[in-house]
């Protein structure tokens, strides 16, 4: 990394820290990972189970920047009830960062029409979140000389308290979905909140800040039915946590090549961050997505409008559904 580069990132982490703007990892094929998005979508499947994977390498042209993994599986327990596991992990930084949480899930769904076909669901998480850095791998002032530069056995006369720190965390969400196969257009949508109980924040005591803040979302879209063969989802989505904010519309397109292979194309655009395209394959019960970030925010000028490259692939375990199929928007 150049020092130009070099600097851009301290600066943006550094605005991003006394701001007390903290943000939960997030993914750009953020309807390929639902149980991170919304507890309520635990269970909303067309199938008896799901198994979901995330990959996301972030900022290409800075070294060791944000990599994220996440994986989720979920089952319907029973015709109202599902449950579900989800793990998400991101490291960066040459310092070993790390964030690592770990949830279970249930979501109920009540149903609001007699045909079955118009749905709320009501999703509750609970788990862990760790976080933890390696203070030995830090590069501090007092390691340096001017006649022989960075000296690693020299001592840094800095103390931390803490590096390591592991706190209960909930969330909750709702979600409202038209799965009617009648429908020209399915509207769906639904609105979470991530740590309900304000776990206590033990890196943010720095900075004035005790707990991890609140995090909401919404997300809502349509799936346009436009024929047998072709659909256009317009989607978009919302996030807030304390002073930082995702807003994001995207229009996805599927294609039915056969019966069960359908190709998906589509675009986003996150607002003074990225701008996204992404390609699928569904082929059986399987979806594979791949996308990529071109950079628009004030980070261009270190990563040459290069953002990050992300693979989703989501497994759905089909088994006898009841009654006729149902439309599930790929949300």
């Amino acid at each position: 990394m150049n020092m130009k580069s070099f600097f851009l990132l301290v600066i943006c982490l550094i605005v991003s820290y006394c701001s007390l703007a903290q943000v939960d990892p997030h993914f750009s094929q953020y309807y390929a990972y639902p149980l991170w998005l919304n507890p309520a979508l635990t269970g909303v499947i067309n199938g008896d189970g799901r198994v979901a994977i995330n990959l996301r390498s972030q900022w290409q042209t800075i070294n060791n920047a944000y990599k994220t993994a996440g994986i989720s599986a979920d089952i319907k327990a029973t015709d109202k009830i599902a449950i579900g596991i989800n793990i998400i992990d991101q490291a960066a930084g040459t310092a070993g960062y790390n964030y690592l949480a770990a949830y279970s899930s249930v979501s109920y769904e009540i149903t609001l029409s007699g045909s079955g076909y118009q749905n709320i669901l009501f999703g509750f998480q609970a788990g862990l979140i760790n976080r933890s850095f390696d203070p030995n791998s830090l590069q501090l002032d007092d390691q340096y000389n001017s006649a022989s530069g960075f000296q690693p056995n020299l001592p840094s006369f800095e103390k931390f308290s803490i590096n390591n720190a592991t706190v209960l965390d909930a969330n909750f969400g709702v979600f409202y979905l038209d799965q009617d196969p009648q429908h020209i257009t399915n509207a769906f949508g639904g609105i979470s909140m991530a740590h309900l109980n304000r776990p206590h924040d033990p890196f943010g005591q720095f900075s004035g800040s005790s707990s991890i803040p609140f995090k909401y979302t919404f997300q809502a879209g349509l799936k346009i039915n436009s024929s047998e063969f072709f659909t256009l989802t317009p989607h978009l989505i919302f996030i807030q946590q304390q002073n930082n904010q995702i807003i994001a519309a995207g229009l996805n397109s599927e294609y039915q090549v056969s019966r069960s292979n359908s190709l998906i194309l589509g675009g986003m655009y996150r607002v003074h961050d990225a701008s996204i395209i992404n390609a699928g394959y569904v082929f059986s019960n399987t979806t594979i997505g791949v996308s990529y970030d071109f950079n628009t925010s004030k980070l261009n000028t270190a990563t040459s409008g290069q953002g990050g490259f992300e693979l989703s692939l989501v497994y759905i375990f089909a088994g006898k559904m009841k009654g006729p199929s149902r439309i599930c928007p790929r949300i």
